[in-house]
């Protein structure tokens, strides 16, 4: 069914000349006039609530009316977002600081919420420790995210730093596996698991495994990683891995490592750990948790996010949208 009134604020805020450059990116893939995807563009929108980086990400435009209703797009994932959390509660999930609070059992490492007269705090934290990762406490997608070794830093002169930039969450470096190490070393590699609640019950809907490009010290999908489906029941990587842009990679361009048939360690681990946590806050139902694989400890959480991204474990080339899935785990 077409949604007029989701058309209609579409329409009302909308970027064309995002979906006309859009248009015409696809056309060089399709060779159709980009007319042709524009319009075939603004029906998806109305119809399937996708926008134009939907529709240009997840190749709609090669895709049946079956695949393209299966694919969780911006506005679905809006609303399943709207529908199972308490917007009073998203505190938990917004605020790193409040998150490692709230979930501290789950961590596994050290950390510090430091304010601009907590120096000699942080001068005792860091001086057991080789580096440190600072993160601020409001942003997503990797931004911000650094890990300072110190011996680079007199004390007061990286507090300072920290303070300049905001960054008043310090953690432990986590050491991560070695077979999660494997796929890529330059920076701790996490399995984002999607979980849907219903009382008791947790589904994992859907799951990947990202992991970084040489030189980044994150492995997040917008600032350069690449990933990987994962499917859920045996946690093995059933795909190539592909970045943002859906550049498909065999093997990791900088390991060699083969994304197709990679196992999780401890994954019945991973997946205990994730439905026990999704229990912790239970008026936010819809959770992307982020999960590494410590060499000490084991899974361990690293975050979690109440508006799990729709583009990082899709992956439509193999049918595997997974608006269909998250619907029959809604109870």
């Amino acid at each position: 069914m077409i949604n007029i009134k989701f058309l209609l604020k579409r329409m009302k805020d909308a970027n064309y000349q995002g979906f006309i450059d859009s248009a015409k990116r696809v056309s060089k893939v399709n060779k159709r006039p980009w007319v042709i995807n524009l319009a075939d563009c603004l029906f998806c929108t109305a119809k399937y609530g996708s926008g134009y980086i939907d529709y240009e990400t997840f190749e709609m435009f090669n895709m049946n009316a079956k695949d393209r209703a299966n694919i969780l797009t911006i506005s679905k994932n809006n609303s399943i977002f709207k529908m199972l959390n308490d917007m009073a509660y998203i505190k938990y999930f917004e605020d790193k600081a409040i998150f490692n609070e709230k979930f501290d059992k789950y961590l596994n490492r050290e950390w510090l919420y430091f304010g601009e007269n907590d120096f000699e705090k942080f001068a005792e934290f860091i001086s057991d420790k080789d580096k440190i990762i600072a993160k601020p406490l409001d942003e997503c997608c990797g931004r911000g995210i650094d890990i300072y070794h110190m011996k680079d830093y007199e004390p007061k002169a990286l507090f300072d730093l920290l303070i300049a930039n905001k960054a008043y969450l310090i953690e432990e470096v986590v050491e991560q596996d070695d077979v999660m190490n494997s796929m890529s070393p330059s920076s701790v590699n996490t399995i984002r698991i999607i979980t849907i609640r219903n009382g008791e019950k947790v589904t994992l809907v859907a799951g990947c495994v990202r992991v970084s490009r040489s030189g980044n010290v994150v492995d997040n999908f917008n600032a350069g990683g690449l990933s990987g489906i994962l499917d859920i029941n045996t946690g093995k990587i059933v795909t190539d891995g592909y970045d943002k842009f859906r550049e498909t990679f065999v093997t990791h361009p900088d390991t060699g490592t083969k994304f197709v048939g990679f196992e999780i360690p401890m994954w019945d681990e991973v997946v205990a750990l994730v439905t026990e946590a999704a229990k912790v806050v239970p008026e936010v139902r819809y959770i992307g948790w982020d999960v590494a694989i410590s060499k000490k400890y084991g899974p361990l959480l690293i975050e979690g996010n109440s508006y799990p991204g729709q583009d990082v474990t899709q992956y439509p080339k193999l049918n595997l949208g997974t608006y269909s899935v998250m619907m029959n785990a809604i109870e």
